[in-house]
Formats: structure tokens, sequence, C-alpha cells
């Protein structure tokens, strides 16, 4: 299943360094995998539990994740059980990509459809900053027709009582089916212009 490209890039927390950290960068990052043990009763005790598709038993898998940053001391360490790993590239993720400046805008990709593809699913914002909640202007998504012709649609200006639906996100403004990735960059980039642009009736 594709992941919704806001879900790739929002809802992820930054882990703090401390006030005034002068190079706020995590210089190492190591996982420590080991086994724990659950405590009983007794030794002839073992571990229960009511749900009979639980994967509890005695002992479990324990996943610690620390960071340092070398600046200022800061330590993080995460602790979690039963986890999967999973090592992915940029590539896979769209996450951690530069952004692809089109015209006025620039495209901050998602996912591929499929492996080595190319995103179907891309934000948008004014400038190349990081892409945030505050810096997103726009989202493009692919989709395919009633005839299974592939298109864009593109969502502008992002507002919670806007009335267009693109993926989850609400927009003020919303296109038709756009044929190429340039021309829903475009459409973007003059959205708020085109919808302000008064109707002349000629008499």
């Amino acid at each position: 299943m594709t992941e919704l490209i806001e879900h790739v890039y929002f809802g992820w927390n930054p882990l703090a360094h401390a006030p005034g950290c002068a190079r706020p960068v995590w210089d190492d990052a190591q996982a420590l995998h080991s086994e724990g043990g659950r405590p009983v009763a007794t030794g002839a005790e073992h571990h229960a539990c009511g749900n009979d598709i639980c994967s509890h038993g005695d002992t479990f898998t324990r996943v610690q994740l620390r960071l340092i940053c070398t600046s200022c001391g800061t330590v993080h360490t995460i602790f979690g059980e039963s986890l999967t790993q999973v090592i992915s590239h940029t590539s896979a993720t769209g996450w951690g990509q530069p952004p692809r400046q089109i015209g006025e805008v620039w495209l901050w990709p998602g996912r591929p459809a499929i492996p080595g593809g190319e995103p179907h699913q891309y934000l948008v914002t004014r400038q190349p900053a990081t892409v945030t909640e505050a810096t997103l202007y726009g989202l493009i998504t692919r989709y395919r027709d009633a005839f299974g012709t592939p298109l864009w649609i593109a969502g502008a200006v992002p507002d919670p009582d806007g009335a267009h639906h693109v993926s989850t996100l609400r927009w003020r403004y919303a296109s038709n089916g756009l044929t190429t990735l340039e021309e829903a960059a475009a459409w973007i980039a003059d959205a708020e212009l085109c919808q302000a642009r008064p109707l002349v009736v000629a008499v």
C-alpha cells in the first residue's frame, strides 16, 4: 500500500537539543538489540495474555536507539519491544530528497508508486526551504480517469475549512485533471491570481 505524502513529511517530531546548541546535529546513532524477560511470580509461571493472537511470551526482543550531540551533550535513548527495522534509501522514501523547482514553486517528492519509478505525489512550497506544515502551499497527486488516462490534480492554499479535498488535506482551490506535472506546478503557482481575476463579459 502506498503511503500518503502528508504522512511521509508531517507528524514526525524532531528530537530536541539543549537550548543554545551551537551545532544541533546528531553526531552518532546506535541501536542495541537484546532479549528481555517478563517478570513472573514464580519460576514455574509463564506470561499469559487474554488475547489469543498476542505474541507475548516469557521473553521478548528489545531494541534501544540512542543518539548523541557532541556539541551540547544531549543524549536521546528510545526503547521499544519487538520492533521491525527497515533500512531504506531516499529514492524509495521520497523524504530526504532535495526539492525540484518547476517555474515559481518547489516540489517535494513522495514515495514512488513502484521501486525505481517516479513519485505520484508532491508537496509544493513557494521557496526551497524545508517543507513544513507552515510552508506548505500546495499538493499534486496523480490518478487515472475512467478511460485509464494518467492525469494530475492539484490543490493550492491549505485551509482547514476549504471546500476541496486533495488526498486527505483541505484546500481553498483545486484544479481539474491536468496533463503534465509541469502544468500542475504552473497551476498552483497562479492559483490565487487566477481565482482573483474578475469575470469580464462583453456586451
